[in-house]
């Protein structure tokens, strides 16, 4: 029995909590929201949006959270984010 069942990227607080520590981390070592969009986008080995395409960008999202549902799928991926951030800020 699981006494801590996984979020539900599906609901709107998961996506923005998800979403707001990629934007987070991506602001603190010194990137945006393109590095967030094209660091999904190569997760899923899709092509990188082209900025100010909403509808493209949005696909993006929803497709990288159905793929990372879990949260540790979610963590590991995010993790190798940040650490591809950092080697980026030095």
């Amino acid at each position: 029995m699981n006494l801590y069942p996984e979020k539900n990227p599906i609901n709107p607080e998961v996506k923005y909590e998800r979403v707001g520590k990629f934007i987070y981390g991506a602001v603190r070592h010194g990137g945006d929201i393109a590095d967030v969009h094209n660091w999904m986008a190569d997760e899923l080995r899709m092509a990188r949006p082209i900025g100010g395409k909403d509808a493209a960008q949005t696909k993006l999202l929803d497709d990288y959270l159905a793929k990372y549902q879990s949260d540790e799928q979610f963590s590991e991926s995010h993790q190798r984010f940040m650490k591809m951030m950092e080697r980026r800020r030095t």
